[in-house]
């Protein structure tokens, strides 16, 4: 009978054991590359590199910003802290002249170390955003738990085909947290998207903070039901409840600050004469007619 426990003991073990390891094996196994946008070239080779508390990060002044993006986002989404001094591994900006498009950028993974190469911080931002994506989607919510991450050696060359690359949001129908905002940015950055299209006034609301114009934001911010349905619907339902709200010049600032950082410019959108209830509703001597 002993002899037979000591030997489930020892299967038990050693079956966690194997679990164990395969765990370990399966958390430091690489993401396989799925790069978007697809770059113009990748070359993925065997092998991976390393990325735990012994790596380094390494740039020059010029990429200042974008290295503190980079490291930011791999603290806050993981335990692992990126050394600042000397260290075997590292992580490296290079500024390469020859690179001749502004916002182009190659990215080298080797067992050695990380070399990601630009002739601009718009390039080397969008360096980072595909190492990003060669990282666990875990890091996104900062649920990364392991103590160290494989990447996959890869190689890649990439520049955009189109200039403008945009996105636009319409919060003049339907209002959006200044939160939500800062997630839209962060989206189309991971995206390589450099330019926000925000749609600050509609018929429906006006969303922007003018000091001298504080009706604008007491009363063109808000309307006091939203229709059901599509407007040539008959007889036409509204939901009965007031709706809306507006962004404080701080806040716009902020917002505008943050995309900076994401290397996206943002483009405002002020609606005049047309689509203009909202601003004639506070102000109706702007009317034609004069009357709210």
């Amino acid at each position: 009978m002993s002899i037979f426990r000591r030997t489930t003991q020892i299967i038990l073990c050693t079956t966690l054991i194997l679990l164990h390891t395969s765990c370990i094996q399966q958390k430091n196994k690489p993401v396989k590359p799925a790069i978007l946008p697809i770059p113009v070239s990748q070359n993925i080779s065997e092998g991976s590199f390393t990325l735990n508390n012994d790596t380094q990060l390494v740039f020059e002044n010029d990429f200042k910003q974008v290295a503190e993006f980079l490291q930011a986002y791999i603290e806050n989404g993981s335990n692992i802290q990126l050394k600042t001094t000397n260290a075997a591994q590292k992580i490296s900006f290079v500024k390469d002249k020859s690179i001749t498009n502004s916002e182009g950028y190659e990215l080298t993974v080797s067992t050695s170390g990380i070399i990601i190469s630009a002739n601009s911080p718009t390039g080397a931002f969008y360096g980072v955003q595909s190492l990003r994506q060669l990282l666990p989607v875990q890091f996104e919510n900062g649920s990364f738990e392991g103590s160290e991450v494989a990447i996959q050696n890869i190689e890649i060359k990439d520049a955009p085909q189109f200039k403008y690359r945009g996105m636009h949001l319409d919060v003049g129908r339907h209002f959006f947290s200044v939160d939500f905002i800062k997630k839209y940015i962060d989206m189309m950055s991971m995206l390589k998207m450099n330019t926000f299209h925000w749609h600050l006034t509609e018929d429906q609301g006006w969303r922007i903070e003018i000091k001298k114009y504080p009706k604008l934001n007491e009363i063109a911010a808000y309307r006091k039901e939203t229709l059901i349905g599509h407007y040539s619907d008959q007889p036409q339902k509204y939901d009965g409840k007031k709706y809306g709200g507006y962004y404080t010049q701080e806040e716009v600032k902020d917002i505008v600050k943050y995309a900076s950082e994401r290397q996206i410019d943002v483009i405002p959108e002020i609606e005049m004469p047309g689509h203009s209830v909202a601003a004639i509703s506070a102000y109706p001597e702007l009317g034609c007619t004069g009357k709210q």
